[in-house]
């Protein structure tokens, strides 16, 4: 059976971004922030139980004492909690969920005059003389001590402070007023591979992250952030860009096997396709293609390229349009975000295209706390035909817990449009049964910091077939603890076994 998610992302998100998440959408006037963390709590409930379906699969169906019980915890703690340290309360509120798409996102806009005061709180730490040879030696104890570089091209030494706690400190930095031995981050440790994260931006604005892991051994994502491990080495390093590990690199391994690596997919589309147009001559005429998305998070939809050279299909089936791609919980949040980041994006020269997202905005609206159906307008069916080549003949797609949302979302259209995909590496996140994130304010005026993110549609066989319990299943499982995986699955590839799990 193909999957709905699969069908739609690969038709339709060819135009869509799929997470709006932290990428400027907002810049509120300054003001002091007059809010209680009470009042930002209520508003908050308020906000995800009127827009969020999770709510209604997860509390209210079900019935979940534990729902009302923790509500009343956190309301409690709200009381005795000022507004600059709220965020825990509310990030608590959210996590109960389980959903990556439903958290809280923190926006602070600091004046000039509010960033001098906070450089001035900055924290300093020296970093040990002898830090590198400690590193050389494997003197370390924790994963995430050692020397790390950022999207900034900043280069970082996280340093066990105490225990459970690490300080990341700067060693090189081109960011204005940042210099070395002040500290970029404070770490602390929850249990193995899970660290809660307090992140000072370019701006001295402290803003937090919890959950954070490190994957394929090297690569720490957390937000819109990214670090890639230096020191000490381990082979996955030779595949990162050094300068921004956010980037995607492609590497020719050998004459059978071409690497594509995407550590992130909060990326501009255009700059993977440039690099696809680059090595397109060696990709096509390349047996293996392996695709390296260890540890993407997600972001933006910039797949098209790979679809069209994995395809298989040189004609689509035209889509059936009995019945919706999406469900969603009607909301006034919902349909200003349909008007305002969908509809304003329709082709206004279509005036089908534009008469039918006004009537979806209006159907939201008449509908508001109703699950109600959702698709994207579809001026003609897809039966285009395609391009199948020859090479790549095979092509590894490793993935990890790290993999989630638009990710995800790749593997599942790669998978509906190509005979020639594989899986290895371990479960996805479990991240896509609820997407397409709308990143709203709560708490009135009075809140400038603090957001609300959550997913705006649901998929139709949540009930039947979801997959954020488990993740997506790859067809070969890694063994844990592999130093290099990129080389493993080279070796995989070279036996002759590895062709049952292609498809003939």
């Amino acid at each position: 059976m193909v999957d709905d998610r699969a069908v739609f992302y690969n038709k339709v998100m060819k135009k869509v971004v799929l997470i709006l998440f932290l990428s400027g959408f907002f810049s509120p006037p300054v003001k002091a922030q007059t809010c209680s963390c009470s009042l930002l709590l209520d508003s908050l409930i308020q906000k995800v139980e009127t827009d969020y379906a999770g709510y209604i699969h997860k509390v209210k169906e079900p019935g979940n004492p534990r729902y009302y019980t923790l509500k009343k915890e956190l309301r409690s703690k709200s009381e005795k909690v000022q507004f600059p340290a709220c965020y825990s309360v509310l990030e608590n509120y959210t996590r109960f969920f389980n959903d990556g798409h439903l958290f809280i996102a923190e926006l602070p806009d600091e004046t000039p005059l509010q960033t001098d005061s906070l450089y001035r709180l900055i924290k300093h730490f020296s970093i040990p003389a002898n830090y590198v040879e400690l590193l050389k030696n494997n003197a370390v104890k924790d994963a995430v001590e050692g020397i790390w570089k950022d999207t900034y091209n900043e280069q970082i030494a996280i340093i066990k402070k105490s225990d459970n706690h690490f300080y990341g400190v700067i060693q090189q930095s081109s960011i204005p007023k940042w210099e070395p031995g002040m500290v970029k981050m404070e770490i602390e440790k929850i249990k193995k591979n899970q660290y809660n994260i307090s992140y000072y931006r370019s701006d001295f604005a402290k803003i937090h992250f919890t959950d954070a892991r490190i994957y394929k051994n090297i690569f720490l994502p957390f937000g819109i952030y990214r670090l890639a491990k230096i020191l000490p080495h381990n082979a996955e390093i030779n595949y990162v860009n050094i300068t921004n590990p956010s980037l995607p690199v492609i590497s020719i391994i050998n004459q059978k096997n071409i690497l594509l690596t995407i550590p992130s997919a909060l990326i501009d589309r255009n700059y993977l396709d440039s690099l696809l147009d680059k090595y397109d001559t060696a990709i096509k005429s390349t047996p293996n293609l392996i695709i390296d998305i260890r540890g993407n998070t997600g972001g933006n939809f910039i797949w098209g390229k790979l679809y069209d050279i994995a395809n298989t299909i040189v004609h689509p089936s035209p889509k059936q349009n009995t019945d919706d791609d999406f469900r969603l919980l009607a909301s006034y949040d919902d349909a200003a975000y349909v008007k305002k980041q969908i509809a304003a994006y329709a082709d206004q020269n279509d005036s089908a295209e534009v008469n039918y997202y006004r009537r979806i905005v209006e159907k939201i609206k008449n509908n508001a706390g109703k699950v109600i159906g959702f698709s994207y307008y579809r001026s003609a069916p897809d039966t285009a035909t395609r391009i199948v080549y020859k090479y790549p003949q095979r092509i590894a797609i490793i993935v990890d817990k790290g993999v989630a949302s638009a990710a995800e979302a790749f593997i599942l259209g790669m998978k509906e449009t190509s005979s020639k995909v594989v899986l290895y590496g371990n479960n996805t996140k479990g991240e896509i049964d609820y997407m397409n994130v709308n990143t709203i304010s709560f708490g009135g005026n009075g809140n400038k910091a603090y957001y609300l993110g959550y997913p705006t549609y649901f998929a139709k066989d949540i009930r039947t077939h979801p997959i954020n319990p488990t993740g997506i299943k790859p067809d070969v499982y890694i063994p844990a603890n592999t130093s290099d995986g990129i080389q493993w699955v080279v070796r995989a590839l070279s036996r002759k076994s590895a062709n049952k799990h292609f498809k003939k």
